[in-house]
């Protein structure tokens, strides 16, 4: 059959024989699945252009499972709907979905990272990484009101879409150019509410992660004063001061943690030549670095033999039951040396560190940037 043929049974056909084509699913399917991708790259397309070339952790894993899940739930939402004739079921269960993405949205900043670390590391597997930090329930629903709208009047001229669209398909079912147009149309649409409902959410990671990005490799190697530095460029490059000769060329950026609340969140620099910094973002600004491994190095090891850290080390002394304070120092007598303590990982403000003598070693589990908090030990095989 000639694609002119083609094209003109699909032109023939009334409304109704339309809606009762195969076809007409899978355009279904189709117009969901644009939705559910156009919405996912207003939400989080310009992050991932944004960290293209920082060297950030499990960034794109949580972003990619995102917009996995806006696609799937839509594309869905799009082929269940195409069955409807009716408009008010479709737009209820556009309306369902259009809550469920908001969730979606309002969740991946939490729950979706945490469910990548797990997947990539499973000694953190169930481990609260970043709780979700949304006060009230409804605030997602209140975060998605632009995309709630958009599919609602999307969902009542579906089937007139889906009607425009089935009549310019050609052979083989292949789109022809002004079907494309009819499907694409939203595009712009669904991912400018997308992008709004990001911005409500709030999510602070991505610009903190490039901020502490940008003062590592400008201040590191910088000559001059970094605070008249700060002033010309509008950042504040003396927040590094303290530690920019402990920096190396070479490292990796993570989040450590976010207060919503405090509008405070902190990323976490682990560099090539061990040196372990934590920055603290406030509103916006970059306010503060300082080395991070005092409380799980020098603060362990004064659990471990009892004595207590030098007094020019303020807040070297991690937060500690009086269960783990004995049952650290009755272990401290396999340490007849100075032990040795090893960062073996750290996802959010989860860290597990390892303690080595000869013949014994510990691994310990610390939670919280500031404070810090030692959550519990056990013995490991050497």
């Amino acid at each position: 059959m000639s694609e002119k043929k083609a094209k003109s049974l699909t032109k023939i056909l009334s409304a109704e024989e339309a809606f009762n084509q195969p076809l007409y699913r899978r355009l279904g399917f189709l117009n969901g699945v644009f939705i559910g991708l156009s919405l996912a790259l207003g939400v989080w397309g310009m992050e991932a252009v944004s960290l293209a070339d920082v060297p950030v952790l499990l960034q794109y894993p949580s972003l990619v499972l995102g917009a996995l899940v806006l696609i799937g739930l839509n594309g869905f939402t799009g082929w269940l709907t195409s069955h409807y004739e009716g408009a008010g079921r479709v737009m209820l269960v556009w309306l369902v979905s259009a809550v469920l993405s908001s969730f979606v949205i309002s969740y991946q900043p939490y729950y979706g990272r945490t469910l990548t670390i797990w997947l990539a590391d499973l000694r953190f597997w169930g481990l609260p990484i970043f709780p979700f930090q949304v006060d009230r329930a409804i605030a997602p629903v209140l975060a998605g009101f632009f995309i709630i709208l958009l599919f609602v009047i999307l969902a009542l001229l579906q089937n007139y879409r889906l009607e425009g669209v089935f009549r310019e398909v050609g052979e083989n079912g292949r789109l022809l150019a002004y079907a494309w147009f009819l499907l694409l149309l939203p595009f712009p649409f669904v991912a400018g509410a997308g992008f709004i409902t990001r911005d409500v959410v709030g999510d602070p990671s991505a610009d903190a992660i490039q901020l502490v990005h940008r003062a590592i490799q400008r201040g590191r190697a910088y000559e001059g004063d970094l605070f008249e530095l700060g002033l010309k460029e509008g950042i504040n490059y003396s927040a590094i001061q303290g530690v920019r000769e402990q920096m190396s060329g070479d490292y990796t950026l993570a989040i450590g943690g976010i207060d919503s609340a405090a509008a405070m969140t902190f990323i976490v620099a682990h560099f090539n030549n061990g040196a372990w910094i934590n920055c603290r973002i406030l509103s916006e600004s970059l306010s503060f670095c300082y080395d991070a491994a005092p409380p799980y190095t020098i603060g362990l090891t004064s659990l471990l033999t009892g004595e207590s850290p030098p007094e020019t080390c303020r807040g070297c002394l991690p937060q500690v039951s009086a269960q783990w304070q004995g049952w650290l120092r009755a272990k401290g007598d396999y340490f007849t040396a100075a032990p040795r303590i090893q960062r073996q990982a750290q996802w959010g403000g989860y860290v597990l560190m390892r303690i080595d003598a000869k013949d014994y070693a510990l691994e310990c589990w610390f939670n919280g940037i500031s404070p810090v908090q030692l959550e519990r030990c056990k013995e490991v095989e050497n």
